[in-house]
């Protein structure tokens, strides 16, 4: 009898074995953003994104151009922010169309007000182009020493705030930037260098801000049960 019941037992474990079946599927889960971050974008759904310059248009560069360029891509950045809506630049200009965004205006209470009332934002991006200086240069240095090739040494300097306009409190990093890229033949229809290399040197810090508020889902995996029970 008793060996009876220990062969039952065993054929019981058995058959919940066969039944039982595990797999380690992959897959991609979203990202916390950077701990130091997280206080700004408390109770946020919605926020908006708005770069900014006082910067004119010389020569070829169209700086206004360009800072339009940091905005669509800054906001398909934010985009990774899976509950919180991404209001466009274009939409926010038109709707406030009174409104002159600049270092001093977006910070007053008037317009933290209209952000709030007219487009029921919860924060913003506020993204500035304070500085731009271009220079050509006889040669372009190389790992292997200087190339006989001229070259485009560009600095800028761009500042990103994030603020809750609820709590009033900002979040600011700013900084000098370089990118220096050789001068590559101009081929009819082709985009402008100087436009390409400033939306370069604009992106390594916008990318740094987007990485710690809007990470990107990271790969992971788990033993999931796929037997069906």
């Amino acid at each position: 009898m008793k060996s009876a019941l220990i062969i039952g037992f065993a054929l019981f474990l058995s058959g919940c074995a066969q039944r039982s079946q595990f797999e380690r599927i992959e897959f991609r889960a979203p990202s916390q953003p950077d701990a130091a971050l997280q206080p700004y974008l408390e109770g946020v759904e919605r926020m908006g994104i708005v770069c900014v310059t006082n910067i004119k248009p010389f020569r070829e560069l169209d700086v206004e151009k360009v800072m339009a360029l940091l905005s669509n891509a800054t906001m398909r950045g934010l985009s990774r922010l899976s509950e919180t809506t991404i209001v466009s630049q274009d939409e926010i200009t038109w709707k406030l169309k009174g409104v002159h965004f600049d270092s001093t205006s977006v910070y007053t209470d008037t317009v933290r007000a209209a952000l709030r009332d007219t487009l029921s934002l919860d924060a913003i991006v506020f993204v500035e182009l304070r500085h731009l200086q271009a220079r050509m240069m006889p040669m372009t240095p190389t790992p292997y020493g200087m190339s006989p090739n001229p070259s485009m040494d560009m600095s800028v300097d761009l500042q990103v705030s994030l603020i809750n306009l609820h709590t009033d409190q900002v979040w600011k990093r700013g900084g000098l930037e370089r990118n220096l890229e050789p001068v590559r033949l101009q081929l009819m229809g082709a985009n402008n260098q100087s436009e390409r290399q400033l939306l370069m040197a604009l992106s390594k810090p916008m990318q740094r801000f987007l990485w710690r508020v809007a990470p990107p889902p990271k790969q992971q995996s788990r033993h999931f049960e796929t037997s069906g029970n």
